[in-house]
């Protein structure tokens, strides 16, 4: 079952931000996958280290289009941001200690799906809304 699949209502009309957003969108589905056919402890290793790494690429270049354009909100963004990479963190060190919990699969599972999700379709529409009409502009 698809839990987790790209709608135009994520969509920023920034393609290297979607191109992004799809990926992990993907990743968070395999995860879902894995789970729903009992794999879920063997996939959570691999998804959380794509996304600590991934984000944190994704988060600095949103950033920096926010900083050019001069984005009004761009600390309430980065604190978002800042706190999404803390999260996982935090999940990754109770991975660490404990690789085969249901627990932290569902709590990975959790996190993408409420935060992550939300952020796209809130916050970084409302940005790349921003940076297109300032792009506009120029």
């Amino acid at each position: 079952m698809q839990i987790y699949k790209w709608t135009e209502a994520l969509r920023t009309n920034i393609d290297k931000i979607d191109n992004d957003h799809k990926l992990i969108i993907n990743k968070a589905q395999e995860l879902t996958e894995a789970m729903q056919q009992g794999k879920g402890k063997q996939q959570i290793v691999e998804t959380l280290t794509f996304l600590q790494k991934y984000v944190k690429t994704h988060f600095a270049e949103e950033e920096v289009m926010q900083q050019k354009s001069n984005f009004k909100d761009f600390d309430t963004h980065k604190k978002n941001h800042t706190y999404f990479i803390s999260e996982l963190d935090k999940l990754s060190d109770k991975i660490k200690m404990d690789p085969t919990s249901t627990v932290n699969v569902i709590e990975l599972n959790r996190l993408i799906s409420g935060w992550f999700m939300n952020h796209i379709q809130k916050m970084d529409v409302e940005v790349a809304k921003h940076i297109n009409a300032t792009d506009n502009k120029n």
